[in-house]
């Protein structure tokens, strides 16, 4: 995996791409449009250009267009995130990353409920 973060406007690129498997440039900025967000067809192009030279993104042409597909999985990408969030903020404790969770967010009882099954099947 690459070891380049993401900035929020790549991060949407990477979901659409996810979400669709694989897509054109007028393919993503329709489910980046569908989200809200409005963006020209030449910053989505650039974009996913960028992507692909960071190695997020493979691509191959289809008669006039390319096709891009993620390269990364999205689970594999948010492991690296995590990664990198628990050791550079809470010194690889996941017990410190937890805690702050816990103490940031609005949990309801569902994820309460949801939070104690995991960690019954994690042997907790």
């Amino acid at each position: 995996m690459t070891s380049e973060a993401l900035t929020d406007l790549q991060l949407s690129i990477m979901r659409a791409l996810w979400q669709l498997g694989e897509g054109t440039v007028g393919d993503v900025l329709a489910v980046l449009v569908a989200e809200g967000k409005e963006l020209a067809p030449t910053t989505v192009a650039t974009l996913l250009q960028r992507l692909s030279k960071q190695g997020w993104v493979k691509h191959k042409k289809s008669g006039r267009q390319f096709l891009y597909r993620a390269k990364v999985k999205q689970a594999e990408a948010a492991q690296g995130v995590l990664r990198r969030v628990l050791s550079g903020f809470f010194g690889g404790k996941v017990s410190a990353l937890t805690a702050q969770l816990l103490e940031s967010e609005q949990l309801t009882a569902e994820d309460l409920k949801e939070l104690r099954k995991l960690l019954k099947e994690k042997g907790g």
